[in-house]
């Protein structure tokens, strides 16, 4: 394809453009044409590619708000548009870097929380289980008590008994106080039945709610 081909073939391809576009493109093509002489006209055709190519390039650059662009031998090119588009990949680069550090930060800041998290949980295990030991020995101390103050009114009593055959006075003394003792042997027994079935499962459940809570919370943040 010669020059008078290239440009009628070019010419055509442009029809859809503006007139003065279209003007502006072929007049530089013919101008870089006669730059470069008649003995490289050929060679430069070539270089151009073929005059759908070339169109193609030119629309393309044009329909880029190419306003402020220029033509070139490979077509038109919006330098602000290029420019803008450069930006636009550095920005992303520059935020693809700060997730990068952030993400780093935040392990690092986790890294450096687990020593306290670690204290705050054995912190917290230490108190439940001083919590738990208390409960256990309140629940055999009243249990003793209860068992002890028992025995010892049973005792009174069947003491009071006997001295009443003797000694009226006193074998109704020791029979009060062996009364005495059994209601409040009956007591201490009572307050270790409600801490055994009322107390003692409060604290478990409050301790495996506690702990699934704990081990719900990491699986939320691990996921």
């Amino acid at each position: 394809m010669n020059r008078l081909e290239f440009m009628k073939r070019l010419e055509e391809l442009l029809s859809d453009i503006s007139r003065s576009e279209r003007e502006e493109a072929l007049q530089y093509y013919n101008d870089y044409l006669n730059d470069a002489g008649v003995e490289n006209e050929q060679e430069v055709l070539e270089s151009m590619g073929t005059p759908e190519q070339l169109a193609r390039t030119i629309k393309e650059g044009l329909g880029d708000n190419g306003g402020d662009g220029e033509f070139t031998e490979t077509g038109y090119h919006n330098k602000s548009y290029e420019e803008a588009v450069k930006n636009e990949v550095v920005r992303k680069e520059e935020k693809k870097r700060l997730s990068g550090g952030m993400i780093i930060l935040l392990i690092l800041l986790c890294i450096m929380a687990l020593p306290m998290l670690a204290a705050m949980l054995s912190s917290i295990f230490g108190a439940g289980i001083g919590i738990l030991g208390g409960f256990l020995a309140l629940f055999v101390g009243t249990a003793a008590a209860g068992i002890g103050l028992f025995a010892a009114g049973i005792g009174l009593l069947i003491a009071g008994m006997v001295q009443m055959a003797i000694v009226p006075l006193v074998g109704v003394c020791l029979v009060g106080a062996g009364i005495l003792l059994i209601g409040l042997a009956l007591f201490c027994i009572w307050i270790t039945i409600w801490l055994w079935g009322t107390v003692f499962p409060w604290i478990i459940r409050t301790v495996v709610n506690l702990c699934r809570r704990l081990l719900h919370g990491r699986r939320g943040e691990e996921r």
